[in-house]
């Protein structure tokens, strides 16, 4: 009897065991907007494992139940999770930048609220943000078009919204291409780290292409990189 009790008590400790440890599974978005996170850093603090959401924001991690999880991404807060059970779910980060206060939404325009508010950043004009091509009831994230800025023809003005649009994403750029979010994820550091940058920083066109993975691009980056020359990995730098 008593070696019967034992093995009930044993096997339905190792069933227990085994219901608390797998796999969590879930997907990322931008609060909000809903759009899915490429890229963000997911980490289990217990167990020190880490992975990355791919291009449609979905991860999968090793986790049991008490586990804690950190979402981190460049552009965004950060993020703690306590799991209490594996269920999938849905993380949804805040962006870093100021945002606007209440807004009163009207199709796709955004107006300033009874208050006044106008958006310093863009001179407190009118803004159309763009929506999702696939579900109209979602935001995309970003201005699309400012309204009744410019006075002029259509033509300069659409290259002056361009040239805007350009040197918003190049902004964007050099954040994202800076030497310490970089060090996340290639093994470099000082000069080495300084030419890297220099040499694979991306083009507007090619960081803003629908194919753009920033792990995928820093990989192969890198074992290019490896590949030069101490004299190949100088060719980066500006001429004195």
């Amino acid at each position: 009897m008593l070696r019967y009790l034992l093995l009930v008590f044993m096997g339905c400790f190792i069933t227990s065991v085994a219901c608390a440890q797998g796999v969590q599974n879930g997907t990322v978005l931008e609060n909000k907007t809903r759009i899915v996170l490429q890229g963000i850093q997911v980490e289990n603090k217990t167990t020190t494992k880490v992975v990355v959401t791919d291009r449609a924001g979905r991860f999968s991690i090793p986790a049991k139940t008490g586990d804690l999880l950190v979402f981190t991404g460049a552009f965004y807060r950060p993020d703690t999770i306590l799991l209490t059970n594996l269920l999938g779910r849905e993380v949804f980060l805040t962006p870093k930048q100021t945002t606007l206060g209440e807004v009163k939404v009207n199709g796709t325009e955004i107006k300033p609220p009874a208050s006044g508010y106008k958006a310093p950043d863009f001179h407190g004009q009118t803004m159309v943000y763009q929506r999702d091509d696939k579900n109209h009831d979602y935001f995309k994230g970003g201005v699309a078009l400012r309204l009744h800025y410019w006075t002029k023809d259509d033509k300069k003005r659409k290259k002056e919204g361009e040239f805007i649009q350009n040197q918003q994403v190049q902004d964007e750029i050099a954040e994202v291409f800076s030497a310490e979010n970089i060090a996340k994820y290639v093994p470099l550091t000082g000069d080495d780290m300084n030419n890297f940058i220099l040499l694979y920083i991306p083009s507007v066109k090619t960081y803003t292409s629908t194919d753009f993975n920033l792990t995928t691009y820093l990989d192969t980056s890198y074992k290019k990189f490896m590949k030069l020359t101490p004299e190949e990995r100088k060719a980066g730098q500006l001429i004195k």
